[in-house]
């Protein structure tokens, strides 16, 4: 077995150490191919990520003009050779169990991926050496319920899960109309069938990290709305009462941000809401552009071409 490590980066060079720390230090019988894509970075990423990886084996680096993180999943999965991936962000840290006990939890539960939920993981001290909780031996769950559980909001980063590349692939990876990879992957894998849920920590992600892109509450929830939006349309199969759900939480999102921060009609996103808890909002191109408006006054990048 082999497994694809498949990473995206743009201007991490002050994360690379805990990043390449924690990849070196997967515990695990099966072979490795580490995929690195640069999404234009500006800093020395590039340059260090050679150095640091100059002596390792089944290394692919390229890099690409930016165009976010969706995209250069994209690239990067195109390059990858393992029977799994196990997408890892630019700036998070692998524990040493994360890649072989993701991998348990899939064959276990018998489904093409596997997740840890995000409110149980860890952050570091970019300033101090890597380290990691004690080691808990956790025995994973089926989840039915995953995408129901996924449209009421976004519950994964791509560094909490572990997929097949065939599944992946099949599901075409990363919506290149958002912008952020996370959520268009975490409904797309939902979608597939059950998850396979492993109730620890797998990873870590830094205290500080300016220009994260997590950090940048409109794109986030702006690329949500996007996702989830262009998601339902794409599923039109979809069972009635979950699509009607998945409206309304992007409703109920636009309203929310729009009364406290301002950005779009009130009216106008008040009368989205009520018709949406009526099951009388679709989610067309007409709906999409009203509830992702309002986030867009705050620097919210868009991908190219969009």
């Amino acid at each position: 077995m082999q497994i694809s490590y498949l990473v995206t980066l743009f201007n991490k060079a002050a994360f690379l150490p805990h990043l390449l720390a924690g990849l070196q230090a997967q515990q695990g019988e099966f072979a490795r191919q580490y995929v690195f894509v640069d999404d234009g970075s500006t800093d020395d990423t590039l340059q260090i990520l050679r150095d640091l990886t100059a002596s390792w084996s089944g290394v692919v680096i390229i890099s690409q003009a930016n165009a976010g993180p969706a995209r250069a999943l994209n690239a990067g999965l195109a390059l990858v050779e393992g029977d799994y991936v196990k997408p890892v962000d630019g700036d998070d840290m692998l524990f040493p169990w994360a890649t072989r006990d993701l991998l348990v939890a899939c064959e276990a539960c018998g489904t093409g991926y596997a997740y840890a939920p995000m409110d149980l993981q860890w952050r570091y001290d970019v300033n101090e050496p890597p380290q990691c909780p004690d080691y808990k031996n956790i025995k994973p769950v089926l989840q039915k319920d995953f995408l129901h559980l996924a449209l009421r909001r976004a519950v994964t980063n791509p560094s909490v899960w572990i997929a097949r590349t065939a599944l992946l692939r099949a599901l075409g990876g990363s919506d290149p109309g958002v912008f952020i990879q996370d959520y268009s992957l975490e409904l797309r894998l939902a979608a597939s069938g059950p998850a396979a849920r492993l109730d620890t920590a797998v990873m870590a992600m830094p205290m500080v990290a300016p220009g994260r892109l997590s950090g940048n509450d409109a794109q986030t929830l702006h690329d949500v709305n996007l996702a989830l939006l262009r998601f339902l349309r794409g599923h039109p199969a979809l069972p009635a009462k979950l699509r009607r759900f998945g409206v309304k939480r992007a409703a109920g999102r636009a309203w929310n941000w729009a009364r406290r921060h301002g950005g779009g009609s009130l009216i106008k996103l008040f009368g989205a809401l009520m018709a949406a808890k009526l099951g009388c909002l679709t989610p067309d191109l007409a709906t999409e552009a009203m509830l992702c408006a309002p986030f867009r006054g705050r620097a919210v990048r868009l991908c190219p071409d969009n």
